[in-house]
């Protein structure tokens, strides 16, 4: 049971992140890859962000509670959820 919660918080957590990115990408538009660009580089905040945090959160808690990352459709999101774990 506590499993399947999980696997339910990393997917709601995957949509809220892909939501998001949904969001920024209509509000900039063409300019999309150069304002994240400078999100990234410059202390500015990045509204995703967090989002992506709970979402490297949700495959932690997956995984303490005996998931294994492999069996979580993360799609494109994939390298960089794991390369967050791997650093952290």
């Amino acid at each position: 049971m506590a499993l399947a919660q999980a696997r339910f918080q990393v997917d709601e957590a995957l949509a809220a992140y892909r939501q998001c990115v949904e969001e920024e990408a209509k509000e900039y538009g063409p300019e999309y890859e150069r304002v994240t660009f400078m999100e990234y580089e410059a202390p500015a905040p990045d509204p995703c962000a967090e989002a992506f945090s709970r979402l490297v959160a949700a495959v932690r808690a997956y995984e303490a509670v005996g998931g294994n990352r492999e069996d979580l459709d993360l799609g494109a999101e994939r390298k960089r959820v794991y390369e967050a774990l791997d650093r952290e």
